[in-house]
């Protein structure tokens, strides 16, 4: 299951994603209606087989690598902000 299918089934319709890098670097992806995205992963640059999820968490979140513009990865946590 991918990254919107298990927000999706966690009750999740619009939200918004704040991402911090391993660098502590934040950046919100705000405004995402995901019956509407055709793929989030791409959306957001992560590499499909890294995210790891904790959904049920008081701060749902999940933890995955990020494509870099230089060809290199990072590690990015994505913090679900419901609205």
């Amino acid at each position: 299951m991918d990254l919107k299918d298990r927000l999706i089934s966690h009750g999740y319709d619009q939200i918004d994603i704040l991402l911090i890098d391993e660098d502590n670097k934040q950046e919100t992806v705000a405004d995402i209606t995901l019956h509407k995205v055709t793929n989030l992963e791409f959306k957001l640059y992560l590499e499909p087989e890294s995210i790891n999820y904790e959904l049920h968490a008081d701060n749902p979140y999940f933890v995955a690598r990020q494509k870099q513009e230089n060809a290199g990865s990072k590690d990015v946590k994505g913090f679900i902000l419901e609205w």
